[in-house]
């Protein structure tokens, strides 16, 4: 894995001379990863993909990486209920839990990609070293320091050729020939991927940590839980809803006093997270945020419970701070089958019958929906 800067051919203006000078981009935190270690780094990430439920056993070591927002007082009780052992150091999990939406953030970023490198010796041997600066105006590490420290110096200076760079290179080529020749015995393209960590601290993290234990994670011998599922494991032993509870959980959440509010928002994010709930609170929360306006940045800074059930309905595309369209796909991916899948069926129904009213004077009313997936079922 090495650190990349960029540099590109200009012209000196006035003169019939050219310099190489460091592309100024506004950060230069880039890592390129070759090939072989680009397998590894997607095959381990196939492999969490692919994970199927996890279980805990006893003496498990677990960790609970930066970027998981999971509720860790609720996590340490689990930890002393389970008999599991807790790490600060990743390299020594058994069981690691993650943040999701960060995870997807960095697997879009894993393309593999042809990227032009100039051989280290020619970049060593460039004399005019006066434009080589700071490799981005986010970071004060010198250009030479930079090259001088990489593992691996081919793999190190690439060929910057964006469109406003090709025209300086098209117009120096255009003078001087024979320096084209020069360039392309001194270039060479390798295939990996090429990552920007800049503002992506993170995924700088989360890519040394699959680095770290690729193979255990391929192997199975290390299990990535995301926050969601830790979260419904960790209210396994929390409260059933039922219709009182709901009741009461209403006119908490509803109520015009902010400490009733809170607490009611601290009762949601305690219940046991089987189907029927998560679509009552589906369904609670889109009220709340159609009738009072409710936003969760007003509670979730102090409520990493509410935080942590609220990513659980983002995760499973659940946006119930949408129009009842997106509100309403999100609903009937997760819930097609039984009782929780005629509710949402009535939902869409109702919906459909209600935008349909409004541009038909007639008021016509559609009595039922048929989803294609169900339509082997009418033959």
């Amino acid at each position: 894995m090495n650190q990349t800067f960029s540099i590109r051919l200009e012209e000196e203006w006035g003169t019939n001379k050219y310099r190489w000078t460091t592309a100024g981009y506004w950060s230069n935190q880039k890592v390129f990863i070759d090939e072989k270690t680009a397998n590894i780094v997607l095959n381990a990430t196939k492999a969490i993909l692919n994970q199927q439920s996890f279980t805990v056993n006893s003496n498990d070591v677990i960790y609970a990486s930066p970027i998981s927002d999971i509720p860790r007082f609720k996590l340490k009780e689990f930890i002393k209920e389970k008999k599991l052992k807790k790490t600060t150091r990743f390299q020594y999990a058994d069981i690691i839990i993650m943040n999701r939406g960060q995870f997807n953030n960095f697997i879009k970023q894993l393309k593999k990609e042809e990227v032009i490198f100039f051989k280290g010796e020619f970049f060593k041997n460039i004399k005019d070293r006066s434009t080589f600066k700071s490799p981005g105006y986010t970071t004060k590490t010198d250009v030479m320091t930079l090259f001088n420290s990489s593992p691996n110096k081919d793999l190190t200076v690439t060929f910057d050729l964006n469109e406003y760079s090709k025209k300086g290179f098209d117009a120096v080529i255009k003078k001087h020939p024979t320096l084209k020749k020069e360039i392309e015995d001194n270039t060479h393209s390798s295939k990996g991927i090429h990552l920007d960590f800049y503002r992506e601290g993170k995924n700088e993290k989360l890519l040394q940590l699959i680095l770290s234990k690729a193979s255990d994670i391929i192997n199975g011998k290390c299990k990535i839980v995301f926050d969601e599922d830790m979260f419904v494991e960790l209210n396994k032993d929390g409260i059933e809803l039922d219709d009182e509870y709901l009741k009461a959980l209403r006119d908490m959440l509803f109520s015009k006093d902010k400490a009733n509010i809170k607490l009611g928002f601290e009762m949601m994010s305690n219940l046991v997270l089987n189907q029927p709930t998560i679509l009552s609170l589906s369904f609670l929360l889109n009220e709340l945020y159609i009738t009072a306006d409710f936003r969760p940045s007003q509670y979730t800074q102090n409520n990493s419970n509410l935080k942590s059930l609220l990513t659980l309905f983002r995760t499973k595309g659940i946006y119930w701070d949408r129009d009842w369209k997106t509100f309403g796909t999100g609903l009937r991916s997760n819930f097609k089958e039984g009782k929780e899948g005629e509710i949402v069926k009535k939902f869409l129904l109702d919906n459909i019958n209600r935008e349909f009213k409004l541009s038909n004077s007639a008021a016509e009313s559609l009595v039922d929906i048929v989803f294609t997936t169900e339509t082997k079922n009418l033959n």
